[in-house]
């Protein structure tokens, strides 16, 4: 009878485990059977796994890993994987930051390697020191307290901006509007100030802005000026100069971050609040108080701090631009520095909301247009991200820059589709290399280096169109490409600030040719390459947020590397390396909003490591510390669906519940199982797999149920893997 010969089945991996290829790809174990009742399933302990499982995929280890030519360099010999290398590239950090440390005050900083957070326990941050309180004098002040005069002296600034303890700290502004005795410019009205203030004496400036003036002690005047019978500013006149420090201290806004204000030679005349709406005015070329300014809030501000700080706390600009938005929805500069920052930073969504408002600000804008394709392409949006750059091309008398922009994009864009257009690609990419090759000697230098941008990523791109192209001689053609690439980075000055971020661009890309192609470029020199761009990138990044963008540049170079080592049948250190590699990602997706692609890529490689640990070790209660971090990634994710790969994430699903099972987490192990048959059912459904391929998935939920005593059930799903057994093949 069918339901007696599937009376023995038991729980057994389907080895979705993709250990050897792209993806998870199943591979069902055939389940051992013996005699039993007939309509009732015995249960059976885990299969033991043959031999042939520990050779990663079915592969033998020795026999698949390529040999090194006799003269390779010494460099690309490993011995334990590729923390050997992180390892060495951060030992050789550190001793450069030692060197340096004889010649230069500052300590070197701890390194913030992976392994802090993810492969071993992080350390507490350091605690901020409290901003000391100076004495207060008989005061001042905004809001009525009486400031004290003083003698010019030496000037502090405030504050400068403070860099977040961790990359998940998301600064707040305190926006308190400041008032001065009672009145609050932007909302008190004329018949108020002279309600408390008494009658002023009325003034006309000679740019027709009309006021009111007051003689108050301990002050020479104050001002008030007024629109449409509303206080439009407060400026307050020092009886004393004052130093800046003392004065902030005592007006109780020395905490915050200011904004130099310089004149049209750069000399300093003034220091900006701009939570505070607090301007003062110095003596030109010192830092010594002559008046205090209020006024309403104004973005101008926000925007100027953002760009001043950009560079050292991308957290705090983004506050200040998202705020200087909130106060002024059509600043187009906000918007534009706004979308840059969350590009860099990988949040996406955002970036999308914030580049569709620049572009109905400022519709001819060719930079909006150019980055609300790269929104929509790093989305999966291919076909609006050429529709954009398609529009761009047609624009007249464009700068020879913005069309090597255009055809780079539009090289990265038939990379992307699906299919890809890798002829087309390389066309592109060829128009981009001829546009800005000449730029690199631009006497622009912002010009020279975005040329030396898009001429880099063009060569990068050709080389890895041709990697996943159908081209002959590849392996002597990908060389010369990235040998090019590297002649456009060596040309860079040592000592330039981009020459490192050419470096991460570089590995990266090689990388990613290494991923698309067996053949033409080792992994092993780039990854060390990789490693130590990263290791000086460290010792001169500060901002944590920027710290876990190269993070994130790192992880997914080490993941191509992965991948180049498998279709070259090398999956040596296999654990060791994927664990490294996920410790990035990890790290570097702390502030990003990962898209449904690099969510389904993220959770592949959590996922082999996963089933590494089950299959290599039995380890599943480990296995399950990284299952619990891929079912969230790839639950409700589209891209299985875009890709065809239901099947695929329904078999993974299926695998995954056999660790859960057990380490006795069996509800899950259930839920789980469940949900990947209907995946399955769905794929078969749509002929993207064989109906077969349900057997074991059947027959491991029909041993779940019988194990907790419901017969019933473990007998209708053992009668499904009886049925789909012997199911006819349809695909061919």
């Amino acid at each position: 009878m069918a339901i007696h010969r599937h009376t023995r089945t038991f729980l057994v991996h389907s080895l979705v485990a993709g250990i050897a290829a792209i993806g998870p790809l199943g591979v069902a174990v055939a389940a051992e059977r013996s005699s039993g009742a007939p309509g009732v399933t015995t249960p059976r302990p885990l299969m033991r796994l043959p031999e042939w499982i520990e050779t990663i995929g079915g592969r033998d280890r020795a026999a698949a890993k390529p040999a090194l030519p006799p003269a390779a360099p010494s460099h690309t010999v490993l011995t334990g994987g590729w923390n050997d290398l992180a390892e060495e590239a951060a030992a050789r950090s550190s001793k450069d930051a030692d060197a340096a440390a004889d010649e230069t005050s500052p300590p070197p900083k701890p390194d913030l390697g992976p392994e802090t957070s993810v492969l071993t326990a992080e350390s507490p941050p350091a605690a901020v020191p409290p901003v000391e309180a100076a004495p207060r004098p008989a005061k001042i002040a905004v809001e009525g307290r009486p400031v004290a005069p003083s003698t010019e002296s030496e000037f502090e600034k405030p504050v400068a901006a403070p860099v977040p303890q961790s990359p998940t700290d998301a600064p707040t502004l305190a926006v308190d509007p400041a008032s001065f005795r009672g009145v609050l410019p932007g909302k008190t009205t004329r018949d108020e100030v002279e309600a408390s203030w008494g009658p002023g004496e009325a003034f006309v400036r000679d740019d027709n802005v009309k006021g009111m003036s007051w003689v108050m002690e301990p002050f020479e005047r104050i001002e008030v000026t007024l629109a449409d019978e509303v206080v439009d500013s407060i400026r307050i006149k020092l009886a004393e100069p004052l130093a800046l420090k003392q004065l902030a201290t005592q007006m109780e806004i020395s905490d915050l971050r200011t904004v130099s204000i310089l004149d049209e030679k750069g000399v300093s005349i003034g220091e900006v609040f701009p939570e505070r709406g607090i301007v003062i005015s110095v003596k030109p070329g010192t830092q010594t108080a002559l008046a205090v300014l209020l006024e309403p809030l104004d973005p101008e501000p926000f925007v100027l701090r953002a760009e001043g700080e950009i560079d050292q706390s991308s957290a705090y600009a983004v506050a200040d631009l998202q705020y200087a938005i909130e106060v002024d929805p059509r600043h187009v500069r906000a918007h534009r520095l706004l979308l840059a920052l969350l590009c860099e930073q990988g949040r996406w969504q955002q970036a999308l909301a914030v580049v569709e408002a620049a572009e109905k600000l400022d519709s001819a804008d060719i930079w909006t247009r150019l980055k609300h394709a790269e929104v929509l392409l790093a989305l999966g949006r291919v076909d609006a991200a050429r529709s954009k750059v398609e529009d761009v091309s047609r624009f007249e008398s464009v700068p020879p820059l913005v069309t090597a922009q255009t055809a780079r994009l539009l090289g990265r864009v038939e990379l992307a589709a699906e299919p890809a257009d890798h002829q087309k690609s390389v066309g592109h990419f060829e128009e981009a290399i001829r546009k800005s090759a000449p730029l690199v000697a631009h006497q622009s230098k912002a010009i020279q280096k975005a040329a030396r941008e898009v001429l880099l990523d063009a060569h990068l791109g050709t080389a890895l169109a041709i990697a996943r192209g159908t081209w002959q001689q590849k392996s002597r053609v990908i060389p010369k490409w990235i040998a090019r690439s590297e002649a456009i980075v060596g040309e860079v000055a040592a000592d330039d600030p981009s020459r490192l971020h050419f470096e991460l661009t570089l590995c990266r890309g090689a990388l990613a040719v290494v991923a698309g192609c067996s053949e033409g470029v080792e992994a092993l020199p780039w990854v060390k390459r990789l490693l130590e761009t990263r290791e000086k990138l460290d010792a001169k990044v500060q901002d944590p947020w920027r710290r876990r963008q190269i993070d994130w540049e790192v992880g997914l170079g080490l993941a191509d590397a992965i991948e180049g080592g498998l279709k070259r049948g090398d999956a040596s250190d296999m654990l060791e390396n994927a664990t490294l590699t996920a410790a990035y990602m990890e790290r570097g997706s702390e502030r990003r909003e990962l898209t449904d692609a690099e969510r389904r890529a993220m959770g592949d490689l959590l996922f082999r490591i996963g089933i590494l640990h089950s299959l290599q070790q039995g380890a599943h209660a480990t296995a399950v510390t990284w299952f619990d971090k891929v079912v969230p990634l790839w639950e409700g994710n589209a891209s299985f669906a875009k890709q065809g790969e239901i099947g695929r994430l329904g078999e993974s699903f299926i695998s995954m519940a056999i660790s859960y099972w057990q380490v006795d987490r069996r509800d899950d192990a259930l839920a789980l199982s469940r949900k990947g048959v209907e995946m399955m059912v769905e794929a078969v459904d749509m002929q993207q797999i064989e109906e077969r391929s349900l057997a074991v998935a059947y027959g491991n939920i029909s041993t779940m149920y019988a194990e907790q005593g419901n017969a019933e059930q473990s007998r209708n799903y053992a009668e499904m893997a009886s049925r789909a057994e012997a199911a006819e093949p349809r695909l061919r």
